[in-house]
């Protein structure tokens, strides 16, 4: 996976033991560890649809600008990181009989989980304008098409901030599960 992965392991110590107990308990764990990925991609799905992080936390709002730029291109105003769906839809896991990694390939996946800031450069750009009937050059920019001057300009660069939504860990919830999904492959 070329966007994120995550790699979880249990802190709590009694909890930390029941499950590493369980599992030594286990020949083939691979089937285990594919519930448990299968349980985290529903966990992920229903943070973005709650818009919040596995700890309950919610994700900071949408921008009013993020909101009037989606407006414009026909895409979700105010959903947040779902403009598109592509994230949200590509959440996924690999599962082996020693872990279950959860992730997604989306290149701007783990920009999304951790936050950061882009580094916008400098870039060039042209502006079109029309001369009027004393042939004064407008000071209104129009469609190509219909430009008779055409200016080079630099865009100065910019910091992007992005702040943290995480959508990928898990929850006191999903723990609890966990345990129980293992319980649940022991039992008779």
């Amino acid at each position: 996976m070329t966007g994120i992965s995550i790699s979880v392991e249990l802190r709590a110590g009694e909890a930390r033991n029941r499950l590493q107990g369980l599992l030594d308990r286990m020949d083939n764990r691979r089937p285990l560890f594919a519930s448990i990925g299968e349980r985290l991609v529903k966990s992920a799905s229903d943070n973005f649809r709650a818009e919040k992080a596995p700890d309950g936390k919610p994700w900071k709002k949408l921008q009013p600008r993020t909101i009037r730029e989606r407006e414009k291109r026909k895409l979700t105003p105010i959903a947040i990181l779902r403009a598109r769906g592509h994230l949200a839809g590509s959440i996924n896991y690999a599962a082996t009989n020693d872990e279950v990694r959860i992730g997604s390939p989306v290149e701007y996946a783990a920009i999304h989980q951790l936050g950061g800031t882009i580094q916008q450069p400098d870039r060039a750009a042209k502006i079109y304008r029309k001369r009027d009937a004393d042939g004064k050059i407008g000071r209104r920019f129009v469609k190509k098409s219909a430009a008779d001057v055409i200016t080079d300009v630099t865009i100065p660069g910019r910091a992007i901030i992005i702040p943290a939504r995480p959508y990928l860990g898990l929850s006191p919830a999903d723990e609890a599960a966990i345990l129980e999904d293992a319980a649940d492959w022991l039992a008779p």
